[in-house]
């Protein structure tokens, strides 16, 4: 009995001996454990990602470059743009890749390290348009130009919005919708000299592109034009005319030896050089030239002869509804003042020789009339001499009664 009892105690001893030892190990494996777990964590890669250049016009390169840390040779990065894969690069010894790329569209780029999946810090690349234009010449004043614009890629939906300034202020605008790779614009442009048309291109919600902003610069010339003179300028010119309530012939384009009157009308209104020809002087004048404002503050029809410039006006409603040369006394015996017309006829004859048409006597025996010739001055033995062609045209707007004003 007392030998089982020292077997016990020795078992005892045993046990309490190798207790401590089993905690040590224990204690190893857990901090090994962490260590290792730590060591892992410190491990993860560093992935950076740069695009050089970030904005760009469709159809040119950029270059994506970064680095992993940390660095070794051989890993392999995979770029993404909007979450797809577009291309994949391998790290030289330094932990470094680049990749040149020719984007389609914009979006977010970014870098997955394929090992461990780490993920650089997006970056956003922004893709423009491209973007030409052509426009219809020659350029002719006071008309609308066919601006096309042509965009790339062709398959780009939206609009291309258009604002109009001349002498530094907006004229116009407009805009038209992308279709087909190309906008077809009509800029306006009423009068010479330098016109800018800002465009404003502006991608379809959802394309991947960005708007781009661009200028076209015309500089509209005049040309000089007399008697006889075709083309579109001629045109342009007769419009503007009609425009300003000069009386033309028509809107042909032809300048006739009637609208040679027009051109003169024009030059005798806006206190120019009488000569029937059109030129430098006369494009920049009609290049500003405001209505003509009558002199009377009625609205009642009226006739208003201005001896000085030698032009007279059909006022209807408070505004000049027609201007046309005239020529009045040479002596400057046209009187002055506030009269009425007395009575009309077709035809009248005159101790001078020669018919007087359309003749509207408003004193004694002053009258309007239509006569040949009409000079750029003062001319008549008193009346007031209108062009035949267009001495009906205010016989027809009149009525005996009528209000007619003479002052110079």
């Amino acid at each position: 009995m007392h030998g089982s009892r020292s077997r016990r105690r020795s078992t005892g001893g045993r046990a309490a001996r190798c207790s401590p030892l089993r905690g040590a190990v224990l204690t190893l494996l857990v901090t090994v454990s962490i260590l290792l777990l730590g060591a892992t964590a410190a491990w993860a890669a560093t992935v950076t990602c740069t695009l050089t250049p970030g904005a760009l016009v469709y159809g040119n390169d950029t270059v994506i470059a970064g680095t992993v840390d940390p660095a070794v040779a051989g890993q392999q990065v995979s770029l993404a743009l909007d979450g797809a894969e577009i291309a994949t690069a391998t790290t030289n010894a330094a932990g470094e890749f680049t990749v040149t790329f020719t984007p389609r569209r914009g979006g977010v780029v970014t870098a997955t390290l394929v090992g461990d999946g780490s993920v650089s810090a997006p970056v956003t690349l922004t893709v423009r348009p491209k973007v030409t234009t052509s426009h219809a010449t020659p350029v002719v004043p006071f008309t609308r130009n066919r601006l096309v614009v042509h965009v790339t890629p062709a398959s780009l939906g939206g609009r291309v919005v258009m604002r109009v300034y001349h002498h530094s202020r907006q004229i116009g605008g407009g805009a038209a919708a992308i279709s087909d790779g190309r906008a077809v614009l009509k800029p306006n442009l009423k009068g010479v000299g330098r016109f800018v048309v800002k465009l404003q291109v502006q991608p379809a919600d959802g394309s991947g592109f960005s708007g781009r902003s661009l200028n076209v610069i015309y500089n509209v010339a005049g040309k000089r034009l007399a008697v006889g003179s075709r083309g579109p300028w001629v045109r342009a010119l007769l419009s503007r005319l009609v425009y300003l309530r000069i009386r033309t012939p028509g809107t042909s384009s032809t300048l006739s030896t009637y609208a040679g009157d027009s051109v003169v009308a024009f030059q005798k209104a806006y206190r120019l050089p009488r000569t029937y020809v059109f030129d430098g002087d006369d494009w920049r004048k009609l290049d500003t030239a405001k209505r003509i404002k009558p002199r009377l503050a009625t609205r009642a029809l009226h006739i208003e002869i201005d001896k000085t410039r030698q032009i007279l006006c059909v006022v209807r409603n408070g505004g000049v509804v027609g201007i046309l040369p005239i020529s009045s006394g040479a002596t400057n015996n046209t009187p002055e003042g506030s009269f009425h017309i007395l009575w009309k006829a077709l035809a009248t004859g005159t101790p001078y020789g020669g018919t007087l048409l359309r003749t509207m006597t408003f004193h004694d025996n002053f009258a309007i009339h239509g006569y040949a010739p009409v000079p750029p001055y003062p001319a008549s033995h008193g009346c007031v001499r209108e062009p035949y062609w267009v001495c009906n045209w205010t016989y027809v707007n009149s009525y005996v009664g009528e209000l007619v004003y003479i002052y110079h």
